[in-house]
């Protein structure tokens, strides 16, 4: 150990800064730029350098220069700030250092300055000590290379302002860190830029001096423009922005929970860091608070690298609406959520597209269910309606007319086991009738009308009933995980419908029979169970998959057995089967009936990602409800990770 003149302890600390090879630590209430600057040139590359300095007031950081986080910033060190310091000390590899007095101003160092003494060391007893003391210090230091903003007002417990000092997006999701090492979760929202040029307007005590004001008291309009243009460069700008506060993530009891106390004005908000466990923590919890039980991977987190996950077990109780434009993403983002669910569950699609097989063919597990495009009728009411579209009205005003309805409705069931064309195809099923009859009129029109069929809509319409009745049934038992449901090939309405219906009812018994998990995906929702007056499809008791979604709607929480409902027009789906889809993931929407239909997702608090629906790019979503810890906006991504 060895005491240090005044004189002496600037060469010394050039000497040190010159031999350090790998790591330095700065601890001073203060510095200038000009000095550091001089000490850091004389610094090998690639050393870490980390810094404390004090920070109790404005007066600490008008001696502590601009200057000197330039040139930090230039060696890629860090500077942490602490507002009761007041230590002076230099460590150099772990291996020497410098205790004293002076800080790294030009007073505290150069000659003609403050009178000061320091010590040497290079014991490695004393050295390990004073890195315990360092690291101390760091510990109750604030890093503020991760903040991007700060608390600049509060209008309620839950909303307030910030000042923006970084650049960051819309829709950013923070932290606002507190002295207990809980943190409030939130998101930025509404950024605005102000110019501190235009602000004195509303000071009163400011008027006469007002540059503004005296700008607008000259007549010449040219002249106003071009002031106010040269008034804009003079002046400060600044970001304000409006926060909303999430939650509150306790750390001792690992607990993401509703705010209980107020949000301070002047705390720091910091950016999210992807490797944070206790975010980890909050998003793979549902909103009960509770783990996940099935954490599922969806995407990033608005404007951050944050993973976030939903739990596909609220969906499997719950029930999930999955809605936007076409083109905006839904598909693919069920695509990929089946993708990701690893967890046992037989799934059922209905596919109206065929876009599901190549998607998930890869996991070995699935069954893809081509379906012919085949007429269905699955009563004699369905029957009577698709004669008449093909030019018979039948009135069952006649003996051959009341007997042929009669034979229509002794083989035609709404049931898979219970219909006729299990084994015998609606060709077949025509002519038997048409045995029935005396009629040579009616007759010789039913055998027209299977011609027509035949001519419009090929043979297999007519002929493959029961291959299509064996293909469902099987697929009702079907080892395979996923079971899709092709419609690809089918272009009759009400055959989809009908398919839809029977299947529904099927997977329902099997759901009273034996409670395991199950869930329904159904593509183009309001195609099978529209909202009344919609459309031209049936929504009362004639539209069998109408009926068994909305039973699975209101029974499937019992049952394990839920439903994704996907649809580009949320206007069109029936009301009541919306409002028990208890998860929403909504991608871009358009037009005001579809707004007006999801508005009651949006809280207050949400309005302006409400807002923002009709510009969200594709692949980018907000998804609310039980299966997610809070309401947010993420962006779809290939590979999950974590």
């Amino acid at each position: 150990m060895k005491i240090l003149k005044k004189e002496e302890i600037l060469p010394k600390l050039e000497k040190i800064f010159v031999e350090t090879e790998k790591d330095l630590k700065i601890v001073s209430a203060w510095i200038k730029g000009d000095i550091l600057k001089h000490l850091l040139n004389l610094v090998k590359e690639d050393v870490n350098i980390q810094i404390i300095i004090r920070a109790s007031s404005y007066e600490d950081l008008k001696i502590t220069d601009p200057e000197v986080f330039k040139i930090i910033k230039e060696k890629k060190g860090k500077i942490y700030l602490n507002p009761n310091l007041h230590s002076k000390f230099i460590i150099s590899d772990n291996k020497k250092a410098v205790i004293g007095s002076a800080n790294i101003t030009n007073s505290g160092l150069l000659i003609d300055g403050n009178i000061e003494t320091a010590v040497y060391t290079s014991e490695e007893s004393k050295i390990k000590e004073l890195l315990n003391i360092f690291e101390d210090i760091k510990s109750v230091s604030y890093d503020f290379s991760k903040t991007v903003a700060f608390v600049a007002s509060l209008d309620t417990t839950r909303e307030g302002t910030a000042l923006i000092l970084d650049d960051i997006q819309e829709q950013t999701y923070v932290r606002i860190p507190l002295e207990d090492g809980n943190f409030f979760l939130g998101r930025i929202f509404d950024i605005k830029s102000i110019n501190l040029a235009f602000s004195n307007i509303k000071e009163e005590d400011n008027i006469k001096d007002s540059k503004i004001l005296n700008i607008f008291s000259n007549n010449e309009k040219d002249w106003i423009k071009s002031a106010v243009f040269a008034l804009s460069k003079e002046g400060v700008r600044i970001k304000l922005a409006k926060f909303e506060i999430l939650g509150e993530y306790e750390k001792e009891r690992n607990l993401f929970k509703t705010p209980v106390r107020p949000v301070e004005a002047g705390l720091p908000i910091e950016v999210l860091e992807v490797e944070e466990k206790e975010l980890k923590a909050i998003l793979l919890k549902n909103h009960s608070g509770y783990d996940m039980k099935f954490p599922t991977y969806l995407g990033k987190l608005q404007g951050t690298d944050v993973k976030a996950y939903l739990d596909m077990d609220k969906v499997i109780s719950m029930h999930m609406a999955v809605l936007g434009t076409t083109g905006s993403g839904k598909t693919t983002f069920v695509k990929k959520i089946l993708k990701n669910f690893d967890k046992p569950a037989k799934i059922f699609i209905f596919d109206m597209y065929g876009e599901y097989y190549e998607e998930l063919k890869e996991s070995k597990n699935i069954k893809n269910i081509q379906l012919p495009n085949i007429l269905f009728p699955l009563d004699v009411n369905d029957m009577k309606d698709i004669l008449k579209e093909a030019g018979l009205t039948l009135r069952e005003s006649s003996k051959d007319e009341k007997k042929l309805m009669a034979f229509f409705r002794r083989n035609l069931k709404p049931e898979l086991d219970r219909t006729a064309l299990r084994e015998i195809n609606l060709k077949d099923l025509i002519y038997k009738a048409s045995d029935q009859i005396e009629d040579r009129f009616i007759k010789i029109l039913l055998l027209d009308i299977v011609s027509f069929w035949e001519r419009n809509y090929g043979k297999e319409s007519i002929e493959y009933q029961p291959l299509a009745i064996k293909m469902l049934e099987e697929s009702l038992k079907a080892k395979e995980s996923i079971v899709i449901y092709n419609y690809k090939n089918i272009d009759i309405a009400e055959t989809r419908i009908n398919i839809a219906g029977l299947i529904m009812r099927e997977i329902l018994k099997l759901a009273k029979d034996k409670i395991e998990d199950r869930i329904i995906v159904l593509e183009e929702a309001h195609n099978f169970a529209p909202e009344k007056g919609t459309s031209e499809i049936p929504s009362g008791r004639e539209n069998l998959a109408y009926i068994n979604a909305k039973k699975i709607a209101m029974e499937g929480r019992k049952l394990r057995l839920g439903l994704i409902a996907i649809t580009q027009r949320p206007a069109n789906i029936s009301k009541f089967i919306l409002s028990q889809l208890n998860t929403q993931v909504i991608f871009k929407l358009i037009t005001k009936n579809d707004l007006d239909a999801i508005s009651i997702f949006f809280e207050q608090s949400k309005e302006d990602i409400f807002e923002l629906l009709p510009f969200l790019k594709p692949g980018t979503a907000y998804i609310g409800g039980l299966a997610v810890p809070f309401s947010f906006l993420f962006q779809m991504e290939e590979i999950p990770y974590w």
